[in-house]
């Protein structure tokens, strides 16, 4: 990653943790390290989504010129039209977990998907999502919808 994309991501990150502190369920939202984000965590309340847990996390990763894999291009993007990777992982402290990623995966059609598993030693259960937003804030809040909604069917 060069020096150009490391910046570009903190500024991302910072730009979504603002973002994160507007969303009623985000008590709190921090990025590390200090100074250069390569990623954000943020304390949720589940209740907020329906969720009966003790407690729940956010992690969010992006990075914004990634290098893809072999025998893999854009093409392979289907359903949006971004060329970031991110993670958008929702983890509640009964080891629930469930997210919204853009990125390689051998295990979807097209690098745009929701995972969900039950415990950390579940397979992880994937479907297609689709995102029109196509800037970082509305990726974010796009992605927390679609988390929202699966959360508050499980």
């Amino acid at each position: 990653m060069t020096q150009e994309d490391v910046e570009k991501r903190h500024r991302i990150l910072r730009s979504l943790r603002e973002q994160l502190e507007h969303h009623p369920a985000i008590m709190s939202a921090w990025g590390s390290p200090d100074g250069q984000y390569a990623e954000l965590e943020a304390d949720v309340d589940p209740a907020q989504f329906g969720r009966g847990g003790e407690s729940a996390s956010l992690r969010v990763t992006w990075q914004p010129n990634p290098h893809l894999p072999p025998k893999t291009s854009l093409d392979d993007r289907r359903r949006t039209s971004l060329t970031s990777n991110f993670k958008i992982l929702y983890s509640e402290s009964s080891g629930f977990d469930c997210g919204v990623h853009l990125e390689p995966n051998p295990h979807v059609d097209g690098h745009l998907h929701y995972q969900e598993r039950a415990s950390p030693t579940d397979e992880y259960d994937y479907d297609e999502v689709s995102l029109a937003a196509t800037a970082p804030a509305g990726v974010l809040w796009e992605a927390l919808e679609i988390i929202a909604d699966r959360l508050r069917q499980t």
